[in-house]
């Protein structure tokens, strides 16, 4: 029975595996289901924590039974689900009498077994992956908390030993069910299960014997110390009753659709009749040509005075500039790089200066000048802190640039 179970344990993980793309991109809804199914049952081994309990199940040999069991579940979303389930047997077994005993053991057995549990299911393939889908298959385990009910039926003999009435017929209390299988997706509605179920319960009545009864059990023991494992194995189909308004026969009502009327539409307005424009005459704008001409001076090493080379260059200056009574001047003036660096800044700013007044004495308005001193910052050559260079070279940045602008 175990290497059964092994082995359909992993047929669903390489079947699981195969159909692992294979899924359906659909709109979740909170689902109910109901589910049948048929497998068989077994009780695979016991332990206990009193000595004497083992011999009794030393000499309890179980058999393989068929079982059935039904199901409720409420899908939460693509990974979680709450269920409701029951599975029931007919166990059977054959027990040896043991001298030792005051009482008299059954040889056989048999006894119905059913068993309630509430799981959580859980869809691994979605789980773990980054996009929840309606797969063809995937894998599903389960995990809760349940009651079996024992009721002993016959014995090779005919009678229940050590059984009173009000004894044939028991609740054990806190079983806790662990399963896992593989489902297949049917059709949108139905879908077909493969799984096993492990079930740790306690195993006292299970052989028509109640064990907390027997003289020889040692006194302060009870039915916590006898435990088992109950294995069922099975196939089942679910149907899927879609979601509760749905189940009720309660179905969305279509929105009504409102039908407007269509308006009149408005009478034209008589349009009035267009005005002949007189043809426009553009006139053409005509700009100075000393536009973007440029005037340079120069200034002898720290000096700022307009020496006779450089009043003849403003006086062509001031005499385009009074041609050309629309256009200004943008005065740009500059320094060599020996020196401290502030001192050549404020050299710049004389040298700006006498400039500007040297245009005003030529009647040149001062609102017509923008001027600015860039020091040693601006050098037209390499000549800068540290490197050695001529005097043509220095005398080159110790200049002032006018330009005509608009």
């Amino acid at each position: 029975m175990k290497k059964l179970s092994l082995s359909i344990v992993v047929l669903f993980v390489c079947y699981s595996l195969s159909f692992a793309q294979d899924k359906e991109k659909t709109e979740f809804k909170k689902t109910w289901e109901v589910g049948l199914n048929l497998g068989v049952q077994r009780f695979t081994g016991e332990y206990n924590t009193y000595k004497p309990f083992l011999e009794h199940y030393k000499n309890w040999t179980p058999g393989t039974d068929f079982g059935m069991g039904a199901l409720l579940r409420k899908n939460y979303s693509q990974v979680f689900a709450m269920e409701l389930s029951w599975n029931f047997t007919n166990l059977t077994g054959t027990n040896w009498n043991r001298p030792s005993l005051a009482i008299p053991y059954p040889n056989s057995f048999k006894t119905g077994v059913g068993e309630f549990d509430l799981n959580t299911v859980w869809n691994i393939n979605n789980l773990f992956a980054k996009n929840k889908f309606d797969r063809k298959a995937y894998l599903f385990a389960k995990v809760g908390y349940g009651f079996t009910h024992i009721a002993p039926k016959t014995t090779s003999n005919g009678t229940l030993p050590n059984l009173t009435i009000d004894d044939r017929t028991h609740w054990q209390p806190l079983t806790l069910p662990l399963g896992a299988g593989i489902a297949f997706r049917l059709s949108n509605k139905l879908k077909l299960d493969i799984g096993t179920q492990w079930t740790l319960t306690n195993t006292d009545r299970y052989d028509g014997v109640a064990l907390d009864n027997d003289p020889t059990i040692k006194k302060g023991h009870n039915l916590a110390d006898v435990s088992g494992t109950k294995l069922y194995t099975y196939a089942g189909l679910r149907y899927n009753f879609g979601t509760f308004a749905e189940l009720m026969g309660k179905k969305k009502k279509p929105e009504a659709v409102v039908i407007e009327k269509p308006k009149p539409e408005p009478k034209p307005e008589p349009k009035p009749e267009p005005k002949k424009e007189e043809p426009k005459i553009e006139k053409k704008v005509v700009k100075p040509a000393v536009l973007g001409n440029v005037y340079k001076v120069y200034f002898a090493f720290d000096k700022w005075d307009i020496n006779t080379q450089a009043a003849s260059d403003l006086d062509r200056l001031a005499a385009d500039m009074l041609a050309n009574p629309t256009v200004n001047a943008d005065l740009k003036s500059h320094t060599d790089s020996r020196g401290p660096a502030s001192y050549n800044m404020k050299l710049s700013e004389k040298r700006s200066k006498s400039v500007i007044d040297y245009l005003v004495k030529k009647g040149i308005a001062l609102s017509r000048i923008n001027a600015q001193a860039f020091g040693e910052t601006k050098l037209t050559n390499k000549c800068s802190d540290g490197v050695p260079c001529t005097a043509a070279e220095h005398q080159a940045n110790r200049r002032t640039e006018t330009i005509i602008i608009e």
